[in-house]
């Protein structure tokens, strides 16, 4: 039986489950305010990370969070005008670093992330979109001593659980980037690890693949969701949308469309800024991350993106300048020879849940809406795995076991 499901939302994240949605066979809308992986997809750092194993929030780090935010350079900063409304996300995200809940957060991270490239490939085949995955590995950074060893605990993780990695001393290093700077002295080479050269373009093709197949993509703002027995019908500032089910792949904004049917989820926007340097004299051959700044540096189709910080400032004020000249000062610092006079900048939100576990299926009381939202940091990686278990639970098939983790209710 074909059903007419609408996804609100064209960032990865609903353009995975749309296009899973369309090569099942279903009749798709996909409708957002903005153009396909305009929003926070657009910016993102472009990472493929399978062997990813841990939440945000894990035993010992509250010791760490004070020393972040009084810093205003740190990799996690919020601002005192936020604090308020953030206090009780910042609470709930201590808690869920109690040694019990964290490994429980952890179990479900390796769920969605541990075969990424698997879950993509049919992805990427449908909206041949293979040319822009690079599947050469990801290099892990270390100036410090004490960064390495706080490294050592994940490196044990990773091989218990069958991920290759590699342990690389200074020259071990340059052999992989010989333009890095000679502050690091210790490295891991993750080659299991790859990235993606243009985020945006690849929501385009998964999107344009969508069409190509019989789908329909829509250009407006849905303010409320009303249940419409059997289906629903969405109110937009343009139109009115029925379906049988809907998505919600909204990001940020979901909790908007959820709060009235008593689903309320605890989401901070973590603003995400990033600058992009055409290429010079610098051209890195994969991902690189220096562990102990939170600092990304991605080859991309259009130049040398570095990305990285999290900033707790809300959702109406605007980028912080200091925030890019940082990103210019740390990349700058990892390559000596880039050059960010000419870097373009950018900020979003990524959705943040305290145990960094995304929200997904069915409200209780409402089946016909499904949530597909909250994955923080991690939503180009998991994004693949999002779409394949919102098809399933569209179709009645999916491991309720295995996807209770990421049911909204787990914070009520």
């Amino acid at each position: 039986m074909t059903r007419n499901i609408a996804v609100i939302g064209a960032g990865i994240v609903g353009a995975a489950c749309a296009a899973r949605l369309v090569m099942a066979g279903e009749k798709v809308t996909v409708i957002d305010r903005v153009g396909p992986g305009e929003s926070c997809s657009f910016g993102n750092a472009g990472g493929l990370s399978p062997s990813i194993s841990f939440p945000l929030a894990t035993p010992g780090m509250y010791r760490q969070i004070p020393g972040w935010m009084l810093d205003p350079d740190g990799p996690l900063v919020l601002t005192w005008k936020r604090f308020p409304a953030a206090a009780p996300w910042l609470l709930r995200f201590l808690r869920e670093g109690l040694p019990q809940r964290s490994a429980t957060a952890a179990k479900g991270v390796r769920t969605m992330m541990r075969e990424t490239f698997e879950d993509y490939e049919p992805l990427f085949e449908f909206a041949n979109a293979k040319s822009l995955i690079h599947r050469v590995g990801q290099l892990y950074l270390f100036s410090t001593d004490d960064g390495f060893a706080k490294e050592e605990g994940a490196i044990r993780v990773r091989r218990e659980l069958g991920f290759a990695d590699e342990v690389l001393d200074a020259d071990g290093l340059r052999k992989y980037e010989p333009a890095l700077a000679p502050i690091f002295k210790r490295g891991v080479f993750l080659p299991t690890h790859g990235h993606c050269s243009n985020p945006q373009r690849l929501v385009q093709l998964l999107i344009e693949a969508c069409v190509a197949a019989g789908a329909r993509v829509v250009r407006d703002s849905v303010a409320s969701i009303e249940l419409d027995a059997p289906g629903v019908r969405l109110r937009g500032v343009s139109d009115v949308y029925s379906a049988d089910r809907v998505v919600l792949a909204g990001g940020i904004w979901s909790n908007d469309l959820v709060r009235r049917f008593g689903a309320r989820v605890p989401l901070e926007s973590h603003r995400g800024y990033h600058i992009q340097a055409p290429y010079g004299a610098v051209r890195p051959t994969r991902n690189v991350a220096w562990s102990e700044m939170k600092t990304l540096v991605t080859p991309m189709d259009g130049g040398i993106r570095i990305a990285g910080t999290a900033e707790m400032a809300g959702l109406e004020p605007p980028p912080t300048a200091r925030r890019f000249e940082l990103l210019k000062q740390v990349g700058r610092q990892i390559y000596p020879a880039l050059d960010t006079s000419a870097a373009t900048e950018w900020m979003g939100h990524r959705p943040c849940t305290p145990d960094s576990l995304p929200v997904l299926g069915a409200l209780k009381g409402a089946p016909q809406i499904i949530c597909a939202f909250g994955h923080g940091h991690i939503g180009l990686s998991g994004a693949a795995y999002t779409g394949r278990v919102i098809q399933q639970v569209v179709a009645g098939t999916a491991d309720e076991e295995e996807i209770k983790r990421f049911a909204y209710d787990r914070f009520q």
